[in-house]
């Protein structure tokens, strides 16, 4: 699996939209992600890890811990992650289950976890839907992956 792109919206520390365009670096298959304590390295690989899995790397947090407590009530938590596998690229869409304002009347409501794994197309856009449930998600993800987020999952 090659990662192509990555948007975190309201996601961790990441009160709006972030992309990380992984498409950068090329044929290199090795690439590091540094920087100082503290500024999010960790959230870019559980970010990853949720869209394809519906979890945290490592299992240290839980789904509705990763929302970013600086992000505005109305922006709803979601994470966009295009990969490549072999000759096809895909982009699995993930948002965990969250509070948003109510469309009517005051308060707010349940908005349940969403998940959508579609193939693309040459020109990058979406092509057709390959699963739009989240353990549909998860059961194509495994089996185009061949691994799956089980008790001794974690990334290091």
């Amino acid at each position: 699996m090659r990662p192509l792109q990555l948007t975190m919206q309201a996601f961790g520390p990441y009160a709006a939209e972030q992309q990380l365009d992984f498409r950068g670096l090329g044929a290199n298959s090795l690439f590091l992600i540094w920087g100082p304590t503290g500024s999010g390295k960790t959230c870019i690989m559980d970010a990853m890890c949720f869209a394809l899995f519906g979890e945290s790397s490592g299992k240290l947090r839980e789904p509705s811990q990763l929302r970013s407590q600086l992000a505005a009530t109305d922006v709803l938590t979601q994470v966009i992650f295009d990969f490549s596998v072999g000759t096809n690229s895909y982009r699995v869409r993930r948002s965990p289950e969250q509070e948003r304002p109510a469309k009517r009347g005051g308060g707010t409501t349940a908005e349940p976890h969403k998940a959508e794994f579609h193939c693309l197309e040459i020109d990058g856009s979406e092509g057709r839907v390959l699963a739009a449930r989240p353990s549909d998600v998860n059961e194509k993800i495994e089996e185009l992956l061949g691994i799956n987020s089980g008790p001794d999952f974690k990334i290091l």
